[in-house]
């Protein structure tokens, strides 16, 4: 399994941040890559529309507020992976909080470094947009 982890450090507290990251249905409002999202299947599949046309269906497996995260399986998408898990992670820290966002997948033939950096960039990409959204405009 290849494994992907990207981490923020936010000035704001765990609760506000959770707030935000913890609604499942709720990556349209940080993520600029995100579009819209639809919820279904009483709200534990998201089909994830993107800016550039192309969608993902993911589906929750576990969720926590008490420890402030959630799991969920990627079902389809267009990162050539499979058994892809992912996780949103936050915990406090000092100062703020620390939000984690990784994964751990099989790549689809020689596309692991491919795969990884396109996660990675996803991830980073959205945790730096979440950063700017909870500063408000």
């Amino acid at each position: 399994m290849t494994q992907v982890r990207v981490v923020q450090h936010l000035a704001n507290p765990a609760d506000l941040v959770w707030a935000m990251v913890g609604d499942f249905g709720g990556l349209h409002r940080w993520h600029p890559q995100v579009r819209s999202v639809d919820l279904s299947w009483e709200g534990r599949i998201r089909t994830v529309h993107y800016a550039d046309g192309s969608r993902a269906v993911e589906r929750l497996e576990a969720r926590s507020d008490a420890m402030r995260r959630y799991v969920y399986v990627v079902v389809d998408g267009k990162v050539p992976v499979n058994n892809c898990r992912a996780t949103l992670h936050v915990k406090d820290s000092k100062g703020g909080s620390t939000v984690m966002w990784s994964c751990e997948f099989e790549p689809l033939g020689d596309g692991e470094a491919s795969a990884s950096e396109s996660l990675q960039a996803h991830y980073h990409e959205g945790l730096k947009a979440l950063a700017s959204a909870l500063d408000g405009p």
